[in-house]
């Protein structure tokens, strides 16, 4: 006999489970604690099959004979396919009704007629439903008095499905179904009396008609209890009979779950993982996920497949997970799909094997309806990696197109820099502007900031267009998203009192994951008073979700590195780095090599070796370095030869900057427009487009260059300085006085090069910046602050002067004194021109002692006048004792280092001495 759990009575129900209730005045909910039986049951729910194996059977049926199944599970699937799609499945639907009420004459009748009503009000059959009158024939048919007619009926009354409304009729036939015991009658009328709405002729209270209610939805232990505790269990979630409480919604799941529903597990889990109203418990938690997806739930065992992919609850392990998210994404639907697309993504270093598989999923999540942006976006850039940027170019357009119209703001960006590098029409540029302004002010995108500015400075055809450049570069600036450059032993001093603005803007986009963000944050943490090993272990393994994080940070450890051992480790980080990621790294690691190699770190063939695959894959800058490698022009251009077919597909800016001399005509043209088009808009990038079109004889093309490098300045010395000395190069006395402007700023920030500028524009009598008496003022200043480096080259430059500008700064500035500076701090040039000083003006002895031996200190630097001079002392006694044999050796090296007056006098020294 089955197993029963109450008597029809209720009073058994009543004592068997533990029962506290009663209603409150004025209250929507009544509060009452009803709880599942503390008896452990067998599962004896059975597992609904997933959808697509439900549509996969029922698709293919014929609709003459029902298949050799259970009718109890032709009746499960009849209502899941209703619920799938009520409209599609119709035809399906009403064949298995009939056919089933041919078959089972317990279902024939007034069940199967009720069936087919629910089936056509789902599909929206209304006007069908009401021509047919079947809603009063199950009225009028025998056995219409059962509980549950009734309730339906009262419903179809209420709310005119298939037959006039009438709320009084509904009203008595659900009054009859709740004194029938109908579970969902007494329910609907106990929410009733609640809200002050109690039907007339129903007086039972509601703490009894709800207990009522729910001992009938508990009623026999057979296959379909679960969806009736589920039932229960809803009723204390949704709260809006009795009052919601989330313990015992949780608990009528649980009991669900241990008699076998899988559904009912998955809540389970839910309410753990929100934790809310209750105790979390870990191991209820996994118990319940794992009953879930043995079931076969995809959300479930997407969930548990996350689980073993992070390491969390249980130990990582990255197959078990694949494992889980293959079998979700089995269903064909989008969640499965993702989880397999993107674990394949992030972990594409740990199963290389699997990138058809992963584009597989990418695929099949496109030809959904409800398809992403972001699938597009990675599928065109799957298109660029296989095909080439060049190459892939019109597929990767069309599928970014595809990702834009879907609101993938990282797909957007892409189109429009795309369209960008085209540089076809002025309309194509538009619509890209129009596009990343787009990303900036409805998806609040920041990196699209820069890009507008660097597309409105080099790349529009009529660039440079300053005024829109300012624009976004301001934008960029005020949501300070503009990445903090600081050298690393700057960035390791930061203190929170002091740098409070950096510091929290290096965190900031180390959270947003940019590389070099990143990298800064992980070296100052290793410095910071405030860290602490576990703020450290976050820091690492968050870097870890992004690429060309060790990139960055290996040259943070190279630029600190004081020690062979040091540099190796950085290596070490390189090399790490090159096996996740490839070419990018292995450029960057050859790199470091050519500036850090010694005999035993690295070799020239395995900087060859590194230095292949990034070259192979486009990359201008392993290129470039392979040509720079070799000796000549003509091997520069078998470089070249040998990797012209990767640039026309895949080219970088450097790689096309790179062949460009070695193309003519239309190919030459094409590449120049390329490399504008996908040239970063920096000052190192522009300076070598300006190089390239020097090389060319492009004079127009440099002048636009160098135009536009003037607005990438910053607050850059080095480049100042630069931009100076190109400008002078090109334009020459034209451009001395916006050169001297450049000059004096950079000299204004320190830096010595830009101050030989300066001074050379002061002394040169053929240009309008000639002002001797500045440069005089450079020198006295020099020599006052005794900066030995910076006058040195000063009195360099003077000496190479005019005549007339050597004797117009003579007159005025004590030249003597400026030497002895320069001279008292090594330099060789300095020393002699002292020591000639003062011999020429010598008074007594003492003076012509210390001529001499300002002499010697220079002739021992080097300097061959000063050889000569110290040869001729010594050899005639000036200043110093005679001394022949001394003579003749400064005097020969001063004559082997081309000085005539050293051959001549070492030829009397012999002659005198007889030799």
């Amino acid at each position: 006999m089955t197993p029963v759990f109450r008597s029809f009575g209720f009073g058994a129900m009543i004592a068997a489970l533990p029962l506290f209730g009663h209603a409150q005045e004025a209250a929507p909910t009544l509060d009452l604690e009803f709880r599942p039986p503390d008896v452990a049951f067998d599962p004896i729910c059975v597992a609904r099959p997933p959808d697509d194996e439900i549509t996969q059977f029922w698709g293919a049926w014929d609709r003459e004979v029902l298949p050799t199944i259970d009718p109890a599970f032709v009746k499960r699937d009849l209502k899941r396919l209703q619920q799938i799609d009520a409209r599609t499945w119709f035809a399906t639907v009403d064949a298995m009704i009939t056919l089933l009420a041919e078959q089972d004459p317990g279902f024939a009748g007034q069940n199967a007629l009720l069936t087919r009503i629910l089936a056509m009000e789902a599909a929206g059959k209304f006007t069908e439903l009401e021509q047919l009158g079947l809603v009063p024939q199950l009225a009028e048919m025998a056995g219409a008095s059962s509980a549950r007619i009734q309730n339906a009926l009262s419903r179809f009354y209420r709310d005119g499905v298939g037959v006039s409304r009438d709320v009084e009729k509904a009203d008595e036939l659900l009054v009859a179904a709740g004194f029938l015991g109908n579970a969902d009658a007494l329910l609907a009328l106990s929410k009733m009396t609640l809200e002050g709405a109690t039907p007339k002729g129903w007086d039972v209270p509601v703490d009894l008609a709800v207990t009522m209610a729910f001992g009938g939805l508990v009623g026999e232990l057979n296959e379909t209890i679960c969806d009736r505790t589920a039932r229960i269990a809803r009723e204390y979630h949704n709260g809006e009979i009795v009052t919601a409480d989330t313990q015992l919604a949780h608990d009528w799941y649980r009991f669900t779950a241990d008699l076998g529903d899988a559904y009912a597990a998955w809540k389970v889990v839910e309410y753990h993982i929100r934790a809310e109203g209750f105790v979390k418990d870990n191991a209820t938690l996994l118990k319940y996920l794992n009953q879930a997806a043995d079931a076969e739930l995809p959300f479930a065992q997407i969930e548990l497949g996350r689980l073993y992919q992070a390491g969390s609850l249980v130990e990582q392990d990255l197959d078990r997970a694949l494992t889980l998210f293959r079998a979700a994404a089995a269903t064909g639907e989008r969640p499965g799909l993702t989880r397999v697309a993107l674990f394949l993504e992030e972990y594409r270093d740990r199963y290389p094997e699997h990138e058809a598989e992963r584009l597989a999923a990418l695929r099949a999540i496109s030809a959904l309806p409800d398809a992403p942006g972001w699938v597009f976006t990675r599928l065109a850039q799957n298109v660029i990696d296989t095909q080439g940027r060049w190459e892939g170019e019109s597929e990767a357009i069309a599928l970014l197109e595809e990702a834009t119209r879907r609101g993938d703001m990282d797909g957007t960006t892409r189109l429009a820099m795309m369209l960008i590098a085209k540089r076809s029409t002025a309309e194509e540029f538009e619509r890209a502007v129009d596009l990343l302004s787009r990303s900036v002010s409805v998806h609040g995108g920041v990196t699209p900031s820069k890009r507008l500015a660097a597309a409105f400075l080099c790349q529009a055809v009529d660039s440079p267009r300053l005024a829109e450049a300012a624009h976004w570069r301001g934008l960029e600036e005020a949501t300070a998203s503009a990445n903090i450059d600081l050298p690393v032993h700057r960035l390791i001093q930061l203190t929170p009192e002091a740098n409070p603005h950096e510091i929290a803007v290096i965190q900031s986009q180390a959270l947003y994951g940019r590389p070099t963000s990143l990298a800064s944050w992980l070296k100052y943490l290793d410095y910071a008073p405030f860290a602490n090993d576990e703020m450290r272990l976050f820091w690492e393994g968050y870097s870890g979700r992004y690429s060309d994080v060790l990139k960055a940070l290996a040259k943070l450890e190279l630029e600190l590195a004081n020690s062979r051992d040091e540099r190796l480790a950085a290596f070490d980080l390189l090399r790490r780095e090159y096996r996740q990621s490839g070419a990018p790294a292995a450029l960057e690691l050859a790199r470091a090599l050519l500036d850090y190699e010694t005999a035993d770190d690295a070799s020239q063939d395995e900087i060859f070796a590194l230095l292949e695959e990034p070259a192979a894959a486009g990359i201008g800058a392993a290129i470039q370095l392979i040509a720079g490698l070799t000796a000549s022009e003509s091997e520069a251009r078998q470089v070249y030869e040998r990797y012209a077919d990767i640039i026309e597909r895949n080219g970088d800016f450097d790689a096309l900057v790179f062949a460009v001399p070695f193309v003519e005509g239309a190919q030459r043209e094409l590449y120049l427009s390329r490399a504008v088009g996908v040239m970063p808009c920096d000052y190192k990038n522009v300076m070598a487009m300006a190089a390239l079109a020097e090389k060319l004889g492009d004079h127009d093309q440099v002048l636009h260059w160098l135009d536009i490098a003037g607005h990438l300045l910053g607050g850059n010395a080095w480049a100042m300085t630069d931009l100076a000395e190109n400008k002078l190069a090109a334009l020459g006395s034209e451009a001395a006085e916006e050169a001297r402007a450049l000059f004096a700023r950079a000299y204004e920030l320190g830096d010595g090069t830009a101050a030989r500028g300066l001074f050379d524009l002061a002394i040169d009598d053929s240009v309008p910046t000639y002002d001797p008496a500045q440069a005089i003022a450079m020198i006295k200043a020099a020599a006052d602050s005794e900066e030995v480096d910076v006058l040195r080259g000063f009195l360099g430059r003077y000496r190479k002067a005019s005549d007339a500008v050597r004797a117009e700064v003579e007159t005025r500035l004590d030249l003597p004194q400026i030497y002895l500076v320069a001279a008292r701090h090594g330099d060789i040039y300095s020393m002699r021109a002292y020591g000639q000083f003062l011999q020429a003006n010598a008074v007594d002895g003492r003076d012509l002692a210390q001529s001499t031996e300002w002499l010697r200190k220079a002739a021992e630097g080097g300097d061959t006048t000063a050889m000569a001079e110290y040869g001729e002392a010594l050899a005639f006694g000036i200043g110093t004792a005679a001394d022949p044999d001394a003579a003749i050796l400064w005097l020969e090296r001063a004559a082997a280092g081309g000085s005539r007056k050293a051959t001549e006098i070492v030829t009397l020294v012999r002659l005198s001495r007889g030799s």
